[in-house]
Protein backbone atom coordinates (compact mmCIF):
# COMPACT_ATOMS: atom_id res chain seq x y z
CA UNK A 1 0.00 0.00 0.00
CA UNK A 2 1.29 3.45 -0.96
CA UNK A 3 1.17 5.45 2.28
CA UNK A 4 2.38 8.59 0.52
CA UNK A 5 -0.49 8.51 -1.98
CA UNK A 6 -3.05 7.93 0.74
CA UNK A 7 -1.81 11.01 2.68
CA UNK A 8 -2.07 13.26 -0.40
CA UNK A 9 -5.73 12.46 -1.04
CA UNK A 10 -7.08 14.21 2.12
CA UNK A 11 -5.01 17.28 1.25
CA UNK A 12 -6.49 17.34 -2.24
CA UNK A 13 -9.98 16.94 -0.83
CA UNK A 14 -9.44 19.83 1.59
CA UNK A 15 -7.98 21.93 -1.19
CA UNK A 16 -10.94 21.25 -3.48
CA UNK A 17 -13.38 22.00 -0.67
CA UNK A 18 -11.62 25.29 0.07
CA UNK A 19 -11.56 26.25 -3.60
CA UNK A 20 -15.27 25.67 -3.80
CA UNK A 21 -16.29 27.03 -0.39
CA UNK A 22 -14.28 30.28 -0.38
CA UNK A 23 -15.92 31.66 -3.56
CA UNK A 24 -19.26 30.41 -2.28
CA UNK A 25 -18.79 32.23 1.01
CA UNK A 26 -17.60 35.33 -0.83
CA UNK A 27 -20.61 35.12 -3.14
CA UNK A 28 -22.99 34.74 -0.22
CA UNK A 29 -21.44 37.45 1.94
CA UNK A 30 -20.25 40.03 -0.59
CA UNK A 31 -22.10 39.72 -3.86
CA UNK A 32 -25.35 38.52 -2.29
CA UNK A 33 -25.34 41.12 0.51
CA UNK A 34 -28.81 42.19 1.51
CA UNK A 35 -28.39 45.81 2.64
CA UNK A 36 -30.22 48.35 0.52
CA UNK A 37 -28.49 51.64 -0.38
CA UNK A 38 -28.86 54.63 1.96
CA UNK A 39 -30.93 57.32 0.24
CA UNK A 40 -31.53 61.00 1.04
CA UNK A 41 -33.48 63.71 -0.79
CA UNK A 42 -32.17 67.24 -0.22
CA UNK A 43 -34.63 70.04 -0.90
CA UNK A 44 -34.33 73.55 0.56
CA UNK A 45 -38.07 73.65 1.16
CA UNK A 46 -41.13 71.62 0.12
CA UNK A 47 -41.96 74.36 -2.39
CA UNK A 48 -40.95 74.03 -6.04
CA UNK A 49 -41.23 77.07 -8.26
CA UNK A 50 -40.52 77.58 -11.95
CA UNK A 51 -37.19 75.77 -11.44
CA UNK A 52 -35.76 74.14 -8.36
CA UNK A 53 -32.67 71.97 -8.01
CA UNK A 54 -33.19 68.72 -6.16
CA UNK A 55 -30.19 66.88 -4.75
CA UNK A 56 -30.21 63.12 -4.18
CA UNK A 57 -27.51 61.42 -2.10
CA UNK A 58 -26.97 57.65 -2.34
CA UNK A 59 -24.48 55.54 -0.37
CA UNK A 60 -23.78 51.83 -0.69
CA UNK A 61 -20.51 50.66 0.83
CA UNK A 62 -21.28 46.99 0.04
CA UNK A 63 -21.89 46.20 -3.61
CA UNK A 64 -21.93 49.75 -4.97
CA UNK A 65 -24.61 51.85 -6.67
CA UNK A 66 -26.29 50.58 -9.85
CA UNK A 67 -29.06 53.07 -10.72
CA UNK A 68 -30.99 56.11 -9.47
CA UNK A 69 -34.46 57.09 -10.71
CA UNK A 70 -36.60 60.12 -9.83
CA UNK A 71 -40.18 60.94 -10.71
CA UNK A 72 -42.70 63.68 -9.95
CA UNK A 73 -46.29 62.70 -9.17
CA UNK A 74 -49.01 65.39 -9.38
CA UNK A 75 -52.76 64.70 -9.50
CA UNK A 76 -52.24 61.04 -10.32
CA UNK A 77 -49.81 61.73 -13.18
CA UNK A 78 -46.19 60.69 -12.81
CA UNK A 79 -43.42 62.22 -14.90
CA UNK A 80 -39.88 60.89 -15.00
CA UNK A 81 -37.35 63.52 -13.95
CA UNK A 82 -34.12 61.54 -13.78
CA UNK A 83 -32.73 58.11 -14.61
CA UNK A 84 -29.02 57.46 -14.26
CA UNK A 85 -27.06 54.21 -14.36
CA UNK A 86 -23.61 53.93 -12.80
CA UNK A 87 -20.82 51.72 -14.14
CA UNK A 88 -19.87 48.26 -12.90
CA UNK A 89 -16.35 47.36 -11.85
CA UNK A 90 -16.88 43.77 -12.94
CA UNK A 91 -18.74 40.69 -11.70
CA UNK A 92 -16.51 40.16 -8.69
CA UNK A 93 -16.14 43.85 -7.68
CA UNK A 94 -19.70 45.16 -8.00
CA UNK A 95 -20.31 48.86 -8.71
CA UNK A 96 -17.57 51.43 -9.17
CA UNK A 97 -19.44 54.11 -7.23
CA UNK A 98 -19.99 53.68 -3.50
CA UNK A 99 -21.28 57.20 -2.85
CA UNK A 100 -22.92 59.60 -5.31
CA UNK A 101 -24.61 62.99 -5.20
CA UNK A 102 -26.94 63.75 -8.09
CA UNK A 103 -28.30 67.24 -8.69
CA UNK A 104 -31.11 67.76 -11.16
CA UNK A 105 -33.29 70.75 -12.04
CA UNK A 106 -37.04 70.27 -11.70
CA UNK A 107 -39.18 72.51 -13.94
CA UNK A 108 -42.89 71.67 -13.47
CA UNK A 109 -44.15 73.93 -16.25
CA UNK A 110 -41.91 72.35 -18.88
CA UNK A 111 -43.24 68.97 -17.74
CA UNK A 112 -46.81 70.16 -18.15
CA UNK A 113 -47.56 69.91 -14.42
CA UNK A 114 -49.99 72.30 -12.77
CA UNK A 115 -49.52 74.09 -9.45
CA UNK A 116 -50.62 72.11 -6.42
CA UNK A 117 -49.56 69.35 -4.09
CA UNK A 118 -47.36 66.56 -5.35
CA UNK A 119 -44.77 63.94 -4.46
CA UNK A 120 -41.13 63.46 -5.43
CA UNK A 121 -40.28 59.77 -5.69
CA UNK A 122 -36.74 58.43 -5.78
CA UNK A 123 -35.62 54.82 -6.20
CA UNK A 124 -32.04 53.51 -6.01
CA UNK A 125 -30.61 50.04 -6.72
CA UNK A 126 -27.25 48.49 -5.87
CA UNK A 127 -25.07 45.89 -7.62
CA UNK A 128 -25.94 43.04 -5.24
CA UNK A 129 -26.82 39.74 -6.95
CA UNK A 130 -29.95 39.52 -4.83
CA UNK A 131 -33.36 39.24 -6.54
CA UNK A 132 -31.92 37.38 -9.52
CA UNK A 133 -29.26 40.01 -10.11
CA UNK A 134 -31.55 43.04 -9.92
CA UNK A 135 -30.02 44.13 -6.61
CA UNK A 136 -31.36 45.62 -3.42
CA UNK A 137 -33.74 48.54 -3.89
CA UNK A 138 -34.57 51.51 -1.67
CA UNK A 139 -37.62 53.73 -2.21
CA UNK A 140 -38.16 57.22 -0.79
CA UNK A 141 -40.69 59.96 -1.41
CA UNK A 142 -41.22 63.50 -0.19
CA UNK A 143 -44.31 65.68 -0.37
CA UNK A 144 -43.96 68.93 -2.29
CA UNK A 145 -45.99 71.99 -3.23
CA UNK A 146 -45.65 73.27 -6.78
CA UNK A 147 -45.96 77.04 -6.96
CA UNK A 148 -44.85 78.75 -10.15
CA UNK A 149 -46.65 82.07 -9.57
CA UNK A 150 -44.52 85.00 -8.41
CA UNK A 151 -45.82 87.06 -5.46
CA UNK A 152 -47.48 90.38 -6.24
CA UNK A 153 -46.35 93.55 -4.45
CA UNK A 154 -48.61 96.50 -3.68
CA UNK A 155 -46.57 99.55 -2.66
CA UNK A 156 -48.55 101.46 -0.03
CA UNK A 157 -46.10 104.29 0.72
CA UNK A 158 -46.20 106.53 -2.33
CA UNK A 159 -43.32 109.01 -2.03
CA UNK A 160 -39.80 108.59 -0.66
CA UNK A 161 -37.62 111.67 -0.23
CA UNK A 162 -34.10 110.68 0.70
CA UNK A 163 -30.83 112.34 1.52
CA UNK A 164 -27.52 110.84 0.52
CA UNK A 165 -26.33 109.11 3.69
CA UNK A 166 -29.88 109.23 5.05
CA UNK A 167 -32.77 106.96 6.00
CA UNK A 168 -36.16 106.05 4.57
CA UNK A 169 -39.18 103.83 5.13
CA UNK A 170 -41.28 101.80 2.70
CA UNK A 171 -44.59 100.05 3.38
CA UNK A 172 -45.95 97.39 1.05
CA UNK A 173 -48.44 94.51 0.89
CA UNK A 174 -47.61 90.99 -0.37
CA UNK A 175 -50.06 88.57 -1.97
CA UNK A 176 -48.52 85.63 -0.13
CA UNK A 177 -46.20 84.88 2.75
CA UNK A 178 -42.58 85.36 1.64
CA UNK A 179 -39.46 84.50 3.63
CA UNK A 180 -37.54 87.29 1.91
CA UNK A 181 -38.81 90.76 1.01
CA UNK A 182 -37.62 94.31 1.35
CA UNK A 183 -36.05 97.29 -0.37
CA UNK A 184 -33.12 97.08 -2.78
CA UNK A 185 -30.96 100.21 -2.84
CA UNK A 186 -28.42 99.74 -5.59
CA UNK A 187 -26.72 96.46 -4.68
CA UNK A 188 -27.74 96.70 -1.00
CA UNK A 189 -30.80 94.97 0.48
CA UNK A 190 -32.86 96.01 3.50
CA UNK A 191 -35.39 93.42 4.71
CA UNK A 192 -38.98 94.27 5.54
CA UNK A 193 -41.04 92.72 8.32
CA UNK A 194 -44.70 92.01 8.97
CA UNK A 195 -46.38 92.19 12.37
CA UNK A 196 -46.60 95.91 12.97
CA UNK A 197 -50.04 96.20 11.37
CA UNK A 198 -53.28 94.32 11.88
CA UNK A 199 -53.07 93.10 8.30
CA UNK A 200 -50.31 90.43 8.35
CA UNK A 201 -49.68 90.92 4.64
CA UNK A 202 -48.48 94.52 5.20
CA UNK A 203 -44.73 94.91 5.68
CA UNK A 204 -42.51 97.76 6.82
CA UNK A 205 -38.89 98.18 5.74
CA UNK A 206 -36.46 100.79 7.02
CA UNK A 207 -33.72 101.39 4.48
CA UNK A 208 -30.76 103.68 3.88
CA UNK A 209 -28.66 105.40 1.28
CA UNK A 210 -24.96 104.84 1.75
CA UNK A 211 -22.86 108.00 1.61
CA UNK A 212 -21.55 106.89 -1.80
CA UNK A 213 -25.03 106.40 -3.29
CA UNK A 214 -26.25 109.46 -5.17
CA UNK A 215 -29.03 110.32 -7.62
CA UNK A 216 -28.27 107.44 -9.98
CA UNK A 217 -29.05 104.85 -7.30
CA UNK A 218 -31.98 102.56 -8.17
CA UNK A 219 -34.58 101.70 -5.52
CA UNK A 220 -37.19 98.93 -5.72
CA UNK A 221 -39.26 96.56 -3.60
CA UNK A 222 -38.36 92.89 -4.04
CA UNK A 223 -39.98 89.72 -2.71
CA UNK A 224 -39.19 86.04 -3.05
CA UNK A 225 -41.64 83.32 -2.02
CA UNK A 226 -40.88 79.90 -0.56
CA UNK A 227 -40.74 78.38 -4.04
CA UNK A 228 -38.07 80.83 -5.18
CA UNK A 229 -40.37 82.89 -7.39
CA UNK A 230 -39.22 86.51 -7.33
CA UNK A 231 -41.01 89.81 -8.01
CA UNK A 232 -39.77 93.38 -8.15
CA UNK A 233 -41.72 96.63 -8.29
CA UNK A 234 -40.44 100.16 -8.72
CA UNK A 235 -40.72 103.02 -6.24
CA UNK A 236 -41.39 106.73 -6.51
CA UNK A 237 -38.44 108.47 -4.89
CA UNK A 238 -36.24 111.56 -4.92
CA UNK A 239 -32.61 111.59 -3.81
CA UNK A 240 -30.95 114.75 -2.53
CA UNK A 241 -27.22 114.62 -3.10
CA UNK A 242 -25.02 115.80 -0.27
CA UNK A 243 -21.46 117.04 0.02
CA UNK A 244 -19.63 115.95 3.13
CA UNK A 245 -17.15 118.04 5.06
CA UNK A 246 -13.42 117.55 4.67
CA UNK A 247 -11.42 117.57 7.87
CA UNK A 248 -7.70 117.54 8.62
CA UNK A 249 -6.28 115.89 11.74
CA UNK A 250 -2.71 116.64 12.76
CA UNK A 251 -1.14 113.73 14.61
CA UNK A 252 1.69 114.19 17.09
CA UNK A 253 4.20 112.07 18.96
CA UNK A 254 2.39 113.03 22.16
CA UNK A 255 -0.81 111.44 20.81
CA UNK A 256 1.04 108.33 19.61
CA UNK A 257 2.83 107.86 22.94
CA UNK A 258 -0.43 108.26 24.85
CA UNK A 259 -2.66 105.99 22.73
CA UNK A 260 -0.60 103.46 20.81
CA UNK A 261 0.50 101.30 23.79
CA UNK A 262 -3.20 100.42 24.26
CA UNK A 263 -3.23 98.81 20.80
CA UNK A 264 -0.05 96.72 20.95
CA UNK A 265 -2.18 93.79 22.15
CA UNK A 266 -3.88 93.73 18.72
CA UNK A 267 -0.57 93.82 16.85
CA UNK A 268 2.08 92.23 19.12
CA UNK A 269 4.45 91.93 16.16
CA UNK A 270 4.57 95.75 16.08
CA UNK A 271 5.48 96.06 19.76
CA UNK A 272 8.55 98.23 20.12
CA UNK A 273 8.30 99.49 16.55
CA UNK A 274 7.44 102.91 15.22
CA UNK A 275 4.32 104.47 16.74
CA UNK A 276 3.26 105.93 13.40
CA UNK A 277 3.40 102.50 11.73
CA UNK A 278 1.30 101.02 14.53
CA UNK A 279 -1.20 103.84 14.15
CA UNK A 280 -1.66 103.00 10.48
CA UNK A 281 -2.36 99.35 11.34
CA UNK A 282 -4.90 100.45 13.92
CA UNK A 283 -6.55 103.07 11.73
CA UNK A 284 -6.79 100.71 8.75
CA UNK A 285 -6.75 97.04 9.72
CA UNK A 286 -8.34 97.26 13.17
CA UNK A 287 -10.92 99.76 11.92
CA UNK A 288 -11.93 97.26 9.23
CA UNK A 289 -12.22 94.41 11.76
CA UNK A 290 -14.32 96.61 14.04
CA UNK A 291 -16.64 97.47 11.16
CA UNK A 292 -17.07 93.79 10.33
CA UNK A 293 -17.84 93.02 13.99
CA UNK A 294 -20.48 95.77 14.14
CA UNK A 295 -22.01 94.43 10.94
CA UNK A 296 -22.32 90.98 12.53
CA UNK A 297 -23.98 92.46 15.62
CA UNK A 298 -26.53 94.42 13.58
CA UNK A 299 -27.58 91.49 11.38
CA UNK A 300 -30.07 90.36 14.03
CA UNK A 301 -32.83 92.76 15.04
CA UNK A 302 -36.07 92.82 17.00
CA UNK A 303 -39.13 92.34 14.76
CA UNK A 304 -40.92 95.21 16.47
CA UNK A 305 -40.63 99.00 16.62
CA UNK A 306 -39.32 99.73 20.10
CA UNK A 307 -38.65 103.46 19.71
CA UNK A 308 -41.04 106.39 19.67
CA UNK A 309 -40.53 110.05 18.77
CA UNK A 310 -37.24 111.88 18.18
CA UNK A 311 -33.98 110.43 19.43
CA UNK A 312 -32.06 112.18 22.18
CA UNK A 313 -28.74 113.91 21.71
CA UNK A 314 -26.11 113.98 24.46
CA UNK A 315 -27.30 116.87 26.69
CA UNK A 316 -25.31 120.10 26.82
CA UNK A 317 -22.76 118.86 24.30
CA UNK A 318 -20.90 120.45 21.42
CA UNK A 319 -20.13 118.88 18.06
CA UNK A 320 -16.51 117.91 17.67
CA UNK A 321 -16.93 115.98 14.40
CA UNK A 322 -19.78 115.52 11.96
CA UNK A 323 -21.26 112.52 10.18
CA UNK A 324 -19.26 111.38 7.13
CA UNK A 325 -16.40 113.83 7.65
CA UNK A 326 -13.72 112.86 5.15
CA UNK A 327 -10.61 112.95 7.28
CA UNK A 328 -7.05 113.46 6.14
CA UNK A 329 -4.41 112.48 8.73
CA UNK A 330 -1.17 114.43 8.77
CA UNK A 331 2.04 113.55 10.59
CA UNK A 332 5.13 115.68 10.31
CA UNK A 333 3.34 117.78 7.72
CA UNK A 334 2.74 114.79 5.41
CA UNK A 335 -0.45 112.89 4.57
CA UNK A 336 -0.25 109.38 6.03
CA UNK A 337 -3.88 108.19 5.87
CA UNK A 338 -7.46 108.98 4.90
CA UNK A 339 -10.66 107.66 6.50
CA UNK A 340 -14.35 108.56 6.75
CA UNK A 341 -15.86 109.31 10.17
CA UNK A 342 -19.15 107.39 10.33
CA UNK A 343 -20.76 109.09 13.31
CA UNK A 344 -21.00 112.31 15.29
CA UNK A 345 -18.55 113.25 18.06
CA UNK A 346 -20.20 115.03 20.99
CA UNK A 347 -18.25 116.54 23.87
CA UNK A 348 -19.54 117.74 27.23
CA UNK A 349 -17.88 117.62 30.64
CA UNK A 350 -15.62 114.65 31.38
CA UNK A 351 -17.44 111.45 32.29
CA UNK A 352 -20.84 112.90 31.39
CA UNK A 353 -23.82 110.55 31.80
CA UNK A 354 -24.87 109.11 28.42
CA UNK A 355 -28.63 108.65 27.91
CA UNK A 356 -30.22 106.00 25.71
CA UNK A 357 -31.31 107.94 22.65
CA UNK A 358 -34.58 106.03 22.58
CA UNK A 359 -36.21 102.88 23.88
CA UNK A 360 -34.36 99.77 22.78
CA UNK A 361 -32.71 96.47 23.63
CA UNK A 362 -29.01 96.23 24.41
CA UNK A 363 -27.44 94.26 21.55
CA UNK A 364 -23.76 94.65 22.53
CA UNK A 365 -21.52 95.92 25.29
CA UNK A 366 -17.75 95.70 25.49
CA UNK A 367 -14.41 96.79 24.11
CA UNK A 368 -14.58 97.27 20.34
CA UNK A 369 -11.10 98.15 19.14
CA UNK A 370 -10.77 101.73 17.91
CA UNK A 371 -14.19 102.53 19.41
CA UNK A 372 -13.14 101.51 22.91
CA UNK A 373 -15.92 100.70 25.39
CA UNK A 374 -19.06 100.53 23.27
CA UNK A 375 -22.80 99.99 23.64
CA UNK A 376 -25.11 99.15 20.72
CA UNK A 377 -28.88 99.46 21.14
CA UNK A 378 -31.38 97.69 18.89
CA UNK A 379 -34.51 99.82 18.36
CA UNK A 380 -36.22 97.25 16.13
CA UNK A 381 -36.70 96.70 12.40
CA UNK A 382 -32.97 97.15 11.78
CA UNK A 383 -32.51 100.53 13.48
CA UNK A 384 -29.49 100.71 15.84
CA UNK A 385 -27.63 103.39 17.80
CA UNK A 386 -23.98 103.13 18.82
CA UNK A 387 -22.23 104.78 21.80
CA UNK A 388 -18.42 104.63 21.91
CA UNK A 389 -15.28 105.75 23.79
CA UNK A 390 -17.16 105.24 27.07
CA UNK A 391 -15.39 105.32 30.42
CA UNK A 392 -18.18 103.29 32.02
CA UNK A 393 -20.88 100.86 30.85
CA UNK A 394 -23.98 100.55 33.02
CA UNK A 395 -26.14 98.09 31.03
CA UNK A 396 -25.98 94.43 29.98
CA UNK A 397 -26.75 92.60 26.75
CA UNK A 398 -30.43 91.71 26.48
CA UNK A 399 -31.55 94.49 28.82
CA UNK A 400 -34.42 96.77 27.78
CA UNK A 401 -33.76 100.48 28.29
CA UNK A 402 -36.09 103.45 28.01
CA UNK A 403 -35.42 106.76 26.32
CA UNK A 404 -33.24 108.86 28.61
CA UNK A 405 -32.01 106.01 30.83
CA UNK A 406 -28.32 106.43 31.69
CA UNK A 407 -26.43 103.62 29.97
CA UNK A 408 -22.84 104.76 30.58
CA UNK A 409 -20.46 107.70 30.80
CA UNK A 410 -18.35 109.49 28.21
CA UNK A 411 -14.62 108.78 28.13
CA UNK A 412 -11.53 108.50 25.97
CA UNK A 413 -11.19 104.74 25.47
CA UNK A 414 -10.24 103.41 22.07
CA UNK A 415 -8.71 105.86 19.63
CA UNK A 416 -10.26 108.93 21.25
CA UNK A 417 -7.87 111.83 21.79
CA UNK A 418 -10.10 113.42 24.42
CA UNK A 419 -13.19 112.72 26.51
CA UNK A 420 -16.24 112.61 24.23
CA UNK A 421 -19.04 110.39 22.91
CA UNK A 422 -18.84 108.91 19.44
CA UNK A 423 -22.50 108.45 18.51
CA UNK A 424 -23.62 106.48 15.46
CA UNK A 425 -26.88 105.42 13.83
CA UNK A 426 -27.24 102.38 11.59
CA UNK A 427 -29.99 100.91 9.43
CA UNK A 428 -28.96 97.25 9.47
CA UNK A 429 -25.31 97.45 8.35
CA UNK A 430 -25.35 100.97 6.87
CA UNK A 431 -24.34 104.06 8.85
CA UNK A 432 -26.78 106.94 8.40
CA UNK A 433 -26.86 110.56 9.51
CA UNK A 434 -28.01 110.70 13.17
CA UNK A 435 -29.20 114.30 12.74
CA UNK A 436 -32.30 113.06 10.89
CA UNK A 437 -33.35 110.91 13.85
CA UNK A 438 -32.88 113.83 16.27
CA UNK A 439 -35.39 115.86 14.25
CA UNK A 440 -39.03 115.42 15.28
CA UNK A 441 -40.33 116.97 12.05
CA UNK A 442 -38.18 114.72 9.87
CA UNK A 443 -39.38 111.59 11.70
CA UNK A 444 -43.04 112.62 11.35
CA UNK A 445 -42.72 113.44 7.65
CA UNK A 446 -40.61 110.47 6.59
CA UNK A 447 -41.43 107.63 9.01
CA UNK A 448 -44.38 108.14 11.36
CA UNK A 449 -46.81 109.63 8.83
CA UNK A 450 -46.26 106.71 6.46
CA UNK A 451 -46.96 104.22 9.24
CA UNK A 452 -50.10 106.07 10.30
CA UNK A 453 -51.35 106.37 6.71
CA UNK A 454 -50.82 102.65 6.11
CA UNK A 455 -53.62 101.71 8.50
CA UNK A 456 -54.31 100.72 12.06
CA UNK A 457 -51.26 99.46 13.90
CA UNK A 458 -51.23 96.01 15.45
CA UNK A 459 -49.42 97.49 18.42
CA UNK A 460 -50.79 100.39 20.53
Amino acid sequence: MNKKGSSIKPILVVTVVLLISIPAVWLAIIRLEGSAPALEIELESPFIGATRTVTVKVDDAGSGIRKVWMGLLVEGREVEVLQRTFPSAGFFAGGKEKSVQVKTPVSPQSMGLADGKGVIRVVAWDYSLRKWGKGNRVYLEKEIQIDTSAPSIDLISRSHNLNQGGSGAAIYRLSEDCPVSGVTVGDLFYPGYAGHFKDPSVHLALFALDIEQGKETRLAIAAEDFAGNRSTTGMVYHINERSFRKDTINLSDTFFNAKMPDFERYFPESSGGGRADLFLKVNRELRLKDTEAIHRITRKTEKDILWEGPFLRLPRSANRARFADHRTYLYGGKVIDRQVHMGVDLASTAHSPVPAANRGKVAFTGDQGIYGNTIILDHGFGLFTLYSHLSQIDVAVGQMVNKGDTIGKTGLTGLAGGDHLHYGTLIHQTYVNPVEWWDDAWIKNNISAKIDDAGTRNKP
